[in-house]
């Protein structure tokens, strides 16, 4: 049987936010021919996928949204996972996206032909497209991550990760276990805590936890809104300047981040009295090392008798329960895994080869680089969303995104305008911009001392863009012509 071939200029890979922005600043620049692969069958990506209770965004919804598609019905500041599936859902409709669109269907391998200039993007259906430029928009958080445990699999009872939810898992009246205190985490253990008999989490290490604040619109907001759309940009740009405010502490000022720390303490201490198990919650590194975290009722949910914070350090998973390092065997029902996502290379769940073959992994090895995180060299016409250091410590990730979007249609309209075979982003202009990054981060908090993944093994810094969005935003407006090898 011989697989059918297709051929497109651009091929998208998921239908989140990301594959579908790149889709639409596609169609305004009048390029239309592209196809998007998604493994689902719909819409959404990790806003679909993710249904673990109280799943929401920790980006106020003004912001946390495109900047051209303002939605004046947002029902509160932080949305919840529901209501932003539903905006992007609405988005791939007015957009007229869903036609483009290659449902239930995956991405399987992917690899460079030198010769003819396109890439070959096998799928999961058995067919072969040929794309000019190959666009892998999953984001960076969209595969789990399981904890390096031992006995994994030896739990009876019932287990889930919090990235895959499975939502027929009934936890009334059952005893569960949290292994892990980052950002699903302190969405999830409240969300579970009214159902369960008895709920203990797990911490390696704590977490700096800002409240939120969180506020409920009402229907005189929505139609402000509407009527007159200017305010709720006004809104937004003072939500995007408040946030982008906290950079300078993270990166020259850490005098600064006393503030978010008098935050955390202050929030910790209303709702906890033990004083044990708020030094427990108290993390010994400096704000920003890891990722800040924002909740109004994580820390309260620790405060009820039946809610535990485990801190001995877990030895190994057994067939009842967890064993901690003191020797204790914690016996449970459920295990709920909020251990996070693979980030970088291990996010695509298929090989990449580049020019002579060679596959992104063992390019990438244990330090990623890719050009503004879009150009990786050997790897002509790929255009990664949200790769190498274009992650943002402080703001929302659609800011980046946005300018990613943008800058994939300019390269594309270059591309096919003066029939080139192909841009390959040349090895030293991409490594002497990494280079210059790890300079920007010398003294940030993202280089202060903890374990984090935002770090490679070597202790360099692969995830975060080392400066002011509107920073980022610009430099990447245009292409900059000299740092391609151009291929005719």
């Amino acid at each position: 049987m011989v697989n059918k071939v297709n051929s497109c200029d651009v091929a998208i890979v998921g239908a989140g936010f990301a594959g579908l922005g790149v889709g639409i600043a596609l169609n305004k620049k009048g390029l239309h021919d592209f196809v998007i692969f998604e493994g689902e069958e719909d819409v959404g990506g990790s806003w679909r996928t993710n249904t673990y209770p109280g799943c929401a965004c920790d980006v106020p919804s003004h912001l946390y949204s495109y900047s051209f598609e303002p939605n004046p019905k947002w029902p509160e500041a932080y949305s919840r996972q529901k209501d932003i599936k539903q905006y992007i859902e609405h988005c791939a409709d007015k957009y007229d996206l869903r036609k483009n669109i290659r449902f239930s269907t995956r991405v399987v391998g992917a690899s460079f032909d030198q010769q003819e200039g396109h890439w070959v993007i096998e799928a999961s259906d058995g067919s072969i497209t040929h794309a000019r430029v190959f666009v892998p928009a999953t984001g960076a958080l969209s595969h789990p991550k399981y904890p390096d445990i031992k006995g994994l699999k030896s739990f009876k009872g019932q287990s889930v990760h919090a990235a895959r939810w499975d939502d027929e898992l009934d936890l009334k009246g059952k005893k569960v276990a949290v292994i892990g205190t980052g950002a699903s985490a302190i969405q999830v253990v409240p969300g579970v805590a009214d159902d369960v008999s008895e709920l203990q989490v797990f911490q390696r290490s704590a977490a700096w936890v800002l409240p939120r604040k969180n506020k409920i619109y009402s229907e005189q907001d929505h139609l402000r809104w509407a009527k007159y759309p200017w305010l709720q940009k006004a809104s937004r740009l003072g939500i995007y300047w408040l946030m982008e405010s906290a950079l300078p502490a993270l990166m020259w000022y850490p005098k600064m981040l006393k503030m978010g720390e008098k935050l955390h303490k202050s929030s910790l201490n209303k709702a906890i009295k033990d004083p044990v198990l708020r030094a427990k919650l108290t993390p010994d590194y400096r704000i920003g090392c890891k990722r800040t975290l924002v909740s109004d009722d994580y820390f309260p949910t620790f405060a009820r008798d039946h809610v535990h914070l485990v801190t001995e350090g877990i030895e190994k998973i057994m067939a009842k329960g967890i064993k901690t390092l003191d020797g204790e065997l914690h016996e449970v029902d459920v295990i709920i895994y909020a251990s996070g996502y693979e980030i970088g290379e291990p996010a695509y769940p298929y090989e990449i080869k580049g020019k002579d073959g060679i596959s992104l992994k063992d390019y990438w090895g244990s330090q990623r680089k890719a050009y503004y995180g879009m150009n990786v060299s050997h790897f002509p016409n790929l255009l990664t969303i949200m790769g190498p250091n274009s992650g943002p410590g402080h703001t929302s990730v659609l800011i980046y995104q946005e300018a990613q979007y943008n800058y994939i249609a300019n390269y594309t309209e270059y591309l096919l305008k003066n029939d080139l075979k192909y841009l390959d982003v040349k090895e030293q202009v991409q490594n002497d911009q990494f280079e210059a990054f790890q300079k920007r981060m010398k003294n940030s908090s993202w280089l202060s001392g903890c374990s984090s993944w935002y770090l490679n093994e070597d202790g360099t810094n692969s995830t975060m863009w080392p400066g002011f969005s509107f920073e980022y935003v610009l430099r990447t407006r245009k292409l900059k012509r000299g740092v391609y090898n151009e291929i005719a």
